[in-house]
């Protein structure tokens, strides 16, 4: 049944890269972007996630991360720009097939790119950390336009036809695609000098390492800081920010140092990390794309919190 459900969503998408891929893409965008806050009203439980992330980020969410009383008209502004935003994400998606490198590296903006250039003269590895916002596959293509060795670790248990095609677009802009189980592969690119990307929005889960994130505990992956002190490479935080219709800025956070790899230096990367990324949200936060659980209850963010402290005092 599952199965049948992927096939199918997967044929509806390549159907609309066919047909996105022909029309005009202002006016498509302009129309995905009107049509997306069907999702919000139509899923009741993907709207209640909407509106409880967006209470937090609003500062107006209660001890459960709840919409508190009085703050629904501002919360679900906030939730209905983010599907606005996502709807717009969606059309530039489509349309990716259709164009060339060339084409789609013209719309972003690496004015910040000198990071890159630093870490390929002197051959340093970095784990790149970014967030579902804005929109990054246009960031991978702008990266491969410029040769960079870029390198994104993905997850293919869900729709393997989608992950393939996803695959083959950004080979063929110069980029690869890591599966997440094949963590030799991880090491052999961080050796060799390259990026490798990862993504750390996911939901939160119980045995992510614990970290504040817009005021309120919770985890993160705690990928980024154990490859980042196991390959001796700094964590970049990112984020490929849509400016305009067909223009896109990529911002960076300072480099992370991830330390030793001790439990407490885990903590530590992982918390700057969030910091960075926090801020870098901040300044476009209608373009995440946060459409998960990122926070969990008041009395788990309380065993967070003394966890964060218990790792903190163990230094290796």
């Amino acid at each position: 049944m599952r199965r049948a459900w992927e096939k199918s969503v997967y044929a509806g998408y390549r159907l609309l890269m066919a047909i996105v891929g022909i029309l005009p893409p202002r006016p498509v965008e302009a129309l995905f972007s009107t049509l997306a806050p069907l999702a919000y009203l139509l899923w009741p439980a993907k709207r209640r996630i909407a509106d409880n992330n967006a209470a937090v980020v609003l500062g107006l969410a209660d001890a459960e991360g709840r919409p508190l009383p009085g703050a629904a008209a501002a919360v679900r502004a906030r939730s209905l720009a983010n599907y606005r935003s996502y709807g717009r994400y969606t059309a530039e998606l489509l349309r990716l097939p259709s164009r060339s490198l060339k084409e789609i590296a013209s719309e972003v903006d690496l004015s910040e790119a000198g990071i890159l250039e630093e870490l390929r003269a002197r051959g340093q590895a970095a784990i790149f950390v970014g967030f579902h916002a804005g929109n990054n596959e246009l960031g991978a293509a702008s990266f491969g336009e410029r040769n960079y060795d870029v390198n994104v670790v993905a997850d293919d248990s869900a729709f393997p036809e989608m992950y393939e095609l996803l695959r083959r677009l950004r080979a063929s802009w110069g980029i690869k695609v890591i599966d997440w189980r094949a963590i030799r592969e991880v090491f052999t690119v961080l050796r060799r000098g390259g990026i490798i990307v990862l993504l750390s929005d996911w939901g939160w889960k119980p045995d992510g390492t614990p970290c504040m994130l817009f005021g309120r505990w919770t985890t993160l992956p705690s990928g980024p800081a154990v490859l980042a002190a196991r390959g001796k490479a700094p964590i970049v935080p990112f984020f490929v920010r849509r400016e305009a219709p067909g223009k896109f800025y990529i911002a960076f956070g300072a480099p992370i140092d991830a330390g030793n790899g001790s439990p407490a230096a885990q903590v530590a990367a992982t918390q700057a990390t969030a910091h960075a990324m926090e801020q870098l949200i901040r300044t476009e936060p209608t373009q995440w794309n946060c459409f998960k659980p990122l926070w969990p209850s008041a009395h788990e963010q309380e065993r967070l919190k003394d966890l964060a402290a218990t790792m903190s005092a163990e230094v290796v």
